[in-house]
């Protein structure tokens, strides 16, 4: 699983905190974790991570494309935090609103 801690801290470093090969390892961790997930919008939390996955590893990466995908990302992290019945919901909502903020 990845660890939110560590993916709170890269988020909130910005685009220097993560290589791209550094990104793409760390969403398909959280797409291997939310895949085990039956929470309503974990699934489609998955299929944003695989399209951002495609947006960060593209020959030239479209900036705004990745802006705004992140912010959805942050969105639907939040609101499926709030549905989780977990000890890592509260961990899930940081992580969704550092998404969201980086987005800003």
């Amino acid at each position: 699983m990845p660890q939110f801690a560590s993916t709170i801290k890269h988020v909130q470093e910005g685009v220097k905190g993560f290589t791209i090969s550094v990104a793409v390892k760390n969403i398909e961790g959280w797409e291997a974790t939310l895949n085990e997930m039956d929470t309503p919008g974990a699934k489609g939390i998955v299929r944003d991570l695989e399209r951002l996955k495609k947006l960060l590893q593209a020959d030239t990466i479209n900036g705004e494309s990745v802006k705004e995908l992140v912010g959805k990302l942050g969105k639907a992290t939040v609101t499926l935090a709030g549905k989780a019945e977990s000890k890592n919901a509260e961990k899930a909502k940081q992580l969704g609103e550092a998404l969201a903020k980086a987005a800003a």
